[in-house]
This record gives C-alpha cells, structure tokens and sequence, in this order.
C-alpha cells in the first residue's frame, strides 16, 4: 500500500471535464466505462506511474450524486496499489481501523477496492485498489 494507483476527481460530467484537462494540460483520457456495482462512469488519463480517474454518477440515487450535491466537484478519492487486498483489509481491520466495506468489491477495470473510512484518515478517503495482473488503463 505504499504506491498510488490513482486519484479520482467526481465530476457532474467526464465529457466537459475530460475535455477541459485536455486543452489545458493535454491529457488523453480513455473510453468511458460504466461500473454499475458502483453506480459510475469513470475514464482514466495516465501521467508517468500514476493516473487520474474522472468519475461521474450514473444516476441521481448514486452515492457519487449525494457527494457531488454536498461537497461539489473535486478530489473524491486516492486508491493505493495493493498486492492482495484481502490480506491488507484484514491487516487495518485488525489495527482497529474502520472500513467502509469489509470485503473488496468489483470496481472499474475489474480491479478488486475497498475504502477506508475518511473518518481515519484526517477527512481523506482513501481507496485499496488491486490491479488485475497485467493490467492496463484504458489508453495505455
């Protein structure tokens, strides 16, 4: 858990937004993917070792919507690389440390995530992210 994966940014639409980083920083952002087990859109743009996912709410009862109406566009979360996530999750619940699932759940890509509650971390949500083996984001 000792490298970043990606750091996420909710946005209200990955089009504008996608665009905007584009003109700005030329950034090439992938197809969007839909990842209904988490009611989201997200598209990612690789930097170096590290990317940037721009996620976005498939519907208005997604609990993206509700963060998007509260707290407005912006850093939503950063996902740290796990080699195995069930034994990382094993290890912080252990620690005591709340979780907000207890298991890993299918998130884009297929990759295995699970958070930790921002309640731990100084208000930063963080994310356990294992990659697929040999995994690619979408336009590497």
């Amino acid at each position: 858990m000792n490298q970043i994966d990606h750091i996420a940014i909710a946005v209200f639409s990955i089009k504008q937004t996608s665009q905007l980083l584009h003109q700005l920083f030329n950034w090439h952002f992938s197809d969007i993917q839909e990842v209904p087990e988490q009611e989201i859109k997200a598209s990612f743009a690789s930097l170096d070792h590290v990317h940037i996912e721009l996620i976005e709410p498939m519907s208005d009862s997604s609990k993206l919507h509700t963060f998007l109406t509260k707290k407005g566009e912006g850093l939503h979360h950063i996902a740290l690389k796990s080699g195995d996530i069930h034994a990382d999750l094993n290890h912080l619940e252990h620690l005591g440390v709340q979780l907000l699932q207890k298991s890993a759940q299918k998130g884009a890509s297929g990759k295995q995530i699970a958070f930790i509650s921002p309640k731990e971390t100084s208000g930063v949500l963080f994310e356990l992210c294992e990659p697929l083996k040999g995994e690619k984001h979408g336009n590497e």
